[in-house]
């Protein structure tokens, strides 16, 4: 029974894997002007990703200080107590998710971004200069 559960464990990884392989756009098969426009999109994507993480890391931050503050206020039984708890707790959470999406977003920006300025090297062989689609190559 345990080898059956196994091998169709690795079956469906197997499977799920090369899904995910044939899925991914090949930037090879693009044309300049897309590659351009790809780049924009991740530089974009990279900037969103930058941004959660960043207020998310400061919402989550003010959420603990609220909440510790509210926990110290239960403690002495002040009636504010409650709203800084339930206030903090929002605010905690919602930084806790914010910059839990924003470091993948970041990063698959930065991979993409990566990957689209290799395939940009080719338009740009050595020697030459362009400037507005207008180019100049030079041999010795």
């Amino acid at each position: 029974m345990k080898k059956l559960i196994t091998i169709c464990l690795l079956l469906f990884l197997v499977v799920t894997g090369n899904a995910q392989e044939k899925s991914k756009s090949k930037y090879s098969e693009l044309n300049q002007d897309q590659l351009n426009l790809a780049l924009k999109q991740s530089s974009k994507s990279i900037k969103t990703g930058k941004v959660l993480t960043f207020i998310g890391a400061t919402a989550f931050t003010a959420g603990v200080i609220i909440f510790a503050n509210g926990v110290e206020d239960a403690v002495n039984s002040s009636p504010d107590s409650s709203s800084k708890l339930g206030g903090g707790y929002a605010l905690f959470l919602g930084g806790f998710v914010s910059t839990v999406i924003g470091i993948p977003v970041w990063i698959v920006g930065v991979s993409k971004k990566n990957k689209i300025e290799l395939e940009l090297v080719k338009y740009n062989p050595k020697g030459s200069s362009s400037i507005n689609g207008i180019g100049l190559k030079i041999r010795f």
